[in-house]
């Protein structure tokens, strides 16, 4: 008789969550050491559906791992006569490539199918890699549960599984929600690779969940059913117009093919290489959203710079014309004008140390140089992933060398005649960084033409209106404060307060510097033009016939004309950004040797 030792845990209850991806109901789970008569012990719990994944996996007690395996596929209706090959395939490619990248297993847990399979391939590389079965409680027996029923209604575990989930209910597929929020939240930061064997309509569901969550499929062509199906249309690229889950499937995710007869080495280095090594798009998004925060921070350094220099500048005005002011009301003057001059001072002190950090570090010169690196590298992102869409049939080629090339060159490459060494800051958050990709794009996925128009062409075409409206009214505010401010100074001349006409100005000429290195105007003409030549784009496209929509070189042309819209729009923002830069030196360098002669004002 097999041992059994349970035990109890509870939590208070709470409801879940939306779409069942964080549940949040906590509730009694059992907990039991299951030993198999092969001398295995596997730890399984018994958990309502909506179980919180939390809860879930602090009973499991899982030893941390570096990635996700989730094997999902036929339990039923494979050719008996495929099981050697794929236990080849699990055993001597899948488990070794598990071990070596510390990867964890899901799959369903019973002792029929791919299950077995993988247990057994587990087993005999020594038990290296946890493996967790999902399964409904009312389907499945294992040593010690005695099954109700009539005899064949219910599926034995596997005994090589190293943990049990089991789902409180009677159906097949109730597990299927539990085993996506469990891959969900196993592996939020890990990679996370889905392997496709055989197939019904469970498993459709299953693969459709992967997709939706971005997930890379390796599908087992020659395994028969839904791999066999998927198989197909990926390789024929085409997507069945009457099974709208098969075409998402096919349309929207990352699907890798791999025959049933391919080499068991080949196998190995496939799951090894999506498990445990970025791909070069994955490079490239690291490298553009480096490039991208450095950017942002020479952007926030270089401005803050500029707008601390103007406003000192008119401080100083302010305090010097003050001075001169009390200076004239009485004799002797005032214990305050004393005070105001070393204010002065300290301000043109201030105003000179930071003058002197922007020529040194050349933050300006620096942002220009990453913004332009940055969005170069993001164009050569989205031509790669038209370039690999299964939708859009073209000439073979090896796309993912043509990419590292471009991101070689483009790292190697300098914006003018001035050297741009600056210390790259690390960037270790989600890829696609936020607001590195449109929304709803995963930033991976190939792109077809509908995708491609609506995540880069319509989303550059919102931000391009977006921003003149916003440019637009700051550049309206900023014109009318300077005429204003016109009327001010002409009314102080007229009252014979010319004294305070020279404060007027300074803020004049600092409303107008900041204007200058903003750009507005500019900026305004380049995204009206860029996005006017969107939105013909846009029109040409929709003027073509579905014939030639589905021909590559047009899909290429509708590419290659956007991109060089885009270049064209960041290449005249660069030109316009080095000359404001230049202009700001030589300013800069008047103020810093016209200082000391302020402080010598007032006398």
């Amino acid at each position: 008789m097999a041992r059994v030792r349970a035990t109890q845990r509870s939590a208070p209850h709470a409801p879940a969550g939306p779409d069942g991806l964080e549940s949040g109901a906590r509730t009694r789970a059992s907990v039991e050491e299951i030993h198999f008569p092969n001398g295995n012990s596997a730890r399984r719990i018994t958990v309502p559906p909506d179980t919180d994944t939390a809860e879930v996996l602090q009973a499991l007690e899982l030893p941390s791992t570096k990635s996700l395996l989730l094997v999902i596929g036929g339990a039923d209706e494979m050719d008996p006569a495929l099981g050697s090959r794929l236990q080849q395939l699990f055993s001597r490619g899948l488990a070794p490539a598990a071990a070596e990248c510390d990867a964890l297993i899901l799959d369903g847990g019973t002792q029929t199918g791919i299950m077995a399979l993988i247990g057994q391939g587990v087993a005999e590389r020594g038990h290296h890699s946890p493996l967790v079965g999902i399964a409904p409680e009312g389907r499945v027996t294992y040593p010690g549960n005695a099954a109700d029923g009539p005899e064949g209604s219910r599926t034995g575990l596997d005994p090589n599984h190293s943990h049990f989930v089991l789902v409180q209910d009677e159906a097949w597929g109730s597990e299927t929600n539990m085993l996506c929020r469990l891959a969900t939240t196993l592996g939020g930061d890990i990679p996370v690779l889905v392997v496709l064997v055989n197939g019904g309509h469970l498993t459709k569901e299953e693969a459709l969940r992967a997709v939706r969550r971005h997930w890379p499929i390796v599908v087992i062509q020659g395994s028969g059913r839904l791999a066999d199906e998927i198989a197909t249309a990926v390789q024929t690229r085409s997507l069945p117009a009457s099974d709208a889950v098969l075409a998402e499937i096919v349309g929207d995710g990352d699907v890798s093919v791999f025959p049933l007869d391919g080499a068991v080495e080949g196998f190995e280095r496939l799951v090894s290489r999506r498990l445990g090594e970025e791909t070069v798009l994955q490079l490239a998004w690291q490298r553009f959203a480096t490039y991208d925060s450095n950017a942002v921070r020479e952007q926030t350094i270089f401005r803050r710079l500029q707008f601390w220099i103007l406003v000192l500048g008119v401080a100083s005005t302010a305090a010097v014309l003050l001075q001169t002011f009390l200076n004239g009301l009485a004799r002797p003057p005032p214990p305050s004008v004393d005070l105001l001059r070393y204010l002065v001072v300290v301000m043109v002190a201030s105003m000179t140390v930071l003058i002197a950090a922007t020529s040194r570090f050349k933050a300006g010169t620096k942002w220009v140089y990453l913004r332009a690196t940055a969005e170069a590298i993001k164009r050569e992102i989205y031509r790669y992933r038209c370039q690999v869409s299964p939708l859009v049939e073209r000439p073979r080629g090896v796309y993912e060398q043509g990419l590292a090339s471009k991101l070689k060159a483009l790292s190697h490459q300098p914006l003018g005649d001035e050297p741009h060494v600056t210390a790259l800051r690390p960037y270790r958050g989600p890829l696609p960084p936020p607001k590195g990709a449109a929304k709803g794009d995963d930033g991976i996925s190939p792109l077809s033409p509908v995708r491609y128009l609506r995540f880069r062409l319509d989303d550059q075409l919102e931000y391009y209106r977006c921003r003149i409206d916003k440019l637009d009214r700051q550049l309206v505010v900023s014109q009318w404060t300077v005429i204003i401010l016109g009327g001010i100074a002409t009314v102080l001349a007229a009252t014979r307060l010319e004294l305070w006409v020279a404060l007027a100005t300074a803020i004049v000429t600092a409303i107008t510097t900041h204007l200058g290195y903003q750009q507005s105007e500019a900026k305004i003409t380049q995204y009206q033009q860029a996005a006017t030549d969107l939105e013909d784009l846009k029109a040409w496209w929709s003027a073509l016939s579905l014939e030639q929509q589905s021909d590559y070189r047009q899909f290429d042309a509708l590419v290659d004309s956007t991109e060089l819209v885009l270049q064209s729009e960041v290449s005249g923002w660069v030109l316009n950004m080095r000359e404001v830069l230049l202009r700001l030196d030589s300013r800069h360098e008047r103020e810093a040797e016209g200082a000391p002669r302020k402080k010598e004002l007032p006398a």
